[in-house]
């Protein structure tokens, strides 16, 4: 039986997992912010990861991947962490000035099925003077 090398794949033949690896950009500046901010809260309250995991009811890892800005958590997810640590949702992005530009703007692809628009929405004059967005 004789061994070939392995064929380089094109991006047609990839599956969309492997497609989507491609897409997402953890972490990120903000995901980074978020989890300097986890672990500064988490700390302040002397808590051990395994600890915030028990109470919080995640696993362990997770809450290191969320502090290493790794993972993009559900909304969920960070207010259940930020009741047990005795914080708001508010306090948690209090110093967070960061913001992510649609793809419409020059911002990257979130995930592999996002929806993209081709151009940007046309901005129209209104009956009143005003401008208003909307597609024609």
């Amino acid at each position: 039986m004789s061994r070939t090398a392995p064929q380089k794949k094109d991006a047609a033949s990839e599956s969309p997992v492997q497609r989507r690896r491609k897409v997402r950009h953890i972490p990120n500046t903000i995901t980074q912010a978020i989890g300097k901010n986890l672990r500064h809260f988490r700390e302040q309250r002397g808590m051990t990861q395994l600890e915030l995991a028990m109470t919080a009811e995640v696993e362990r890892t997770r809450i290191s991947k969320l502090e290493l800005g790794l993972v993009n958590p559900s909304v969920l997810t960070v207010a259940t962490i930020c009741h047990v640590l005795g914080i708001t949702l508010a306090d948690l992005f209090a110093d967070i000035r960061l913001a992510h530009p649609p793809t419409t703007e020059g911002g990257p692809l979130r995930r592999a099925n996002q929806a993209v628009l081709d151009k940007k929405p046309q901005v129209r004059q209104s009956a009143k003077g005003r401008t208003k967005a909307g597609t024609t």
